[in-house]
């Protein structure tokens, strides 16, 4: 691996406003969903460009930007997209929000698997919706979804949240679920909210699809959702993208958008993401392998020193999702031993609906160094809480 692809460079992130390093000064955060991995250098080297001009005033979408989003689309999943049926959105948790507040009414019924990203859980309660929750199964350390209990939720929702790649599972849904996701909400016209944020993370020969490439009707009952805030860990830019491709409900979410002030994206969010777009497709290719080799150096250190933690088979995201439930203890346990003992953070199960509980998630995307030393920490920590030597 040469210099420009140098994912082990270590960046004290402390002191920055950053919401993941907000914590006590010895403490390894592998909670929030950054990498502590800088983005590439091309697109730095590009918003510095931006930034030596030392005026940062109102910004506007160039007249290419909604065909260079869709010629990604297309090299990257594989779907034909007309620019027009692209919307600009800063944020994918502010998209769903505002497709909820325009297009249901209060007590409608929304429906979700869980364990679930808490945002958007939250922002269904906030918007007085009467949440569905239909709990995944857990099997052999993989989760597959009960579709007699979806169709119990769709029966009674008008829209469904979909999270694909999913967080905090890290599952990626294969066109046969997908199909099967497509069948049901086609029975009972559901409209289907797709947030892709993590689709460029797929770590195995298992493909992603976006769900409106795969049916006509879903096409037009669908908002897909992507945003190059995972892949290149640029999610303090605020930019993202949705697939609106019903002209109607297009129309009246960017009317919605408007109506909200929500217009002028971020100084640097348009340079990043053209420059990320256009250029730097390779760098994600080098930095999956290496977050691919994260998980797998996780997965045998768990095996060989804390062997009754299991860790979710997953073909996607830069998180594991961990069961400690042969451990025998409980959550309150599970938190003092890994933020009060070993010193690191996690994101506990709890945090993404009872269906989390038994479980926690660790962000994996950070420098091999740093990995080791919190794992190390984690070993360690385990070693006092059971009173053994270290």
């Amino acid at each position: 691996m040469n210099n420009f692809y140098n994912f082990d460079v270590i960046i004290d992130r402390r002191n920055t406003f950053s919401a993941k390093w907000n914590v006590d000064n010895d403490i390894i955060p592998m909670s929030v969903a950054d990498m502590d991995i800088p983005a590439p250098q091309i697109m730095i080297d590009e918003l510095e460009k931006f930034n030596r001009l030392g005026i940062y005033g109102y910004t506007e979408l160039p007249a290419d930007y909604y065909k260079i989003i869709s010629d990604y689309i297309f090299e990257q999943y594989h779907y034909s997209i007309l620019s027009e049926k692209i919307v600009f959105c800063p944020r994918i948790i502010q998209a769903i929000s505002i497709y909820i507040r325009a297009f249901t009414k209060e007590t409608d019924g929304i429906c979700i698997l869980s364990p679930s990203y808490s945002p958007i859980l939250n922002t269904i309660k906030l918007n007085d919706r009467k949440l569905y929750k239909c709990p995944l199964l857990y099997e052999n350390r993989k989760y597959r979804i009960d579709f007699n209990l979806l169709e119990e939720c769709f029966e009674h929702s008008k829209v469904f949240v979909l999270i694909s790649p999913h967080n905090p599972t890290g599952t990626i849904w294969n066109k046969e679920v997908l199909i099967e996701i497509i069948n049901l909400a086609k029975k009972y016209n559901v409209f289907i909210i797709s947030d892709d944020v993590h689709a460029d993370f797929t770590l195995t020969n298992n493909s992603h699809y976006l769900i409106s490439s795969l049916d006509e009707w879903v096409a037009n009952h669908s908002m897909i959702c992507l945003s190059p805030a995972k892949t290149f860990n640029i999610p303090g830019l605020e930019i993202a993208n949705l697939i609106i491709e019903n002209k109607e409900i297009r129309e009246k979410f960017i009317k919605e958008m408007m109506a909200l002030g929500i217009h002028n994206p971020n100084y640097f969010s348009i340079p990043a993401i053209i420059s990320l777009y256009k250029y730097c497709t390779d760098w994600v290719i080098y930095l999956k392998e290496y977050i691919k080799n994260n998980k797998k150096i996780v997965k045998e250190f768990f095996n060989e020193y804390i062997p009754l933690l299991d860790i979710t088979e997953s073909d996607g995201t830069y998180l594991l999702w961990i069961n400690y439930k042969k451990l025998s203890i409980n959550e309150n346990e599970l938190a003092y031993w890994i933020n009060n003992l070993s010193r690191v953070k996690v994101s506990l199960g709890s945090e993404f609906g009872k269906e989390g509980d038994g479980f926690f998630r660790m962000n994996v995307a950070m420098p091999r160094e740093k990995l080791l030393e919190a794992l190390n920490r984690i070993k360690n920590g385990f070693c006092l809480l059971n009173n053994r030597e270290i």
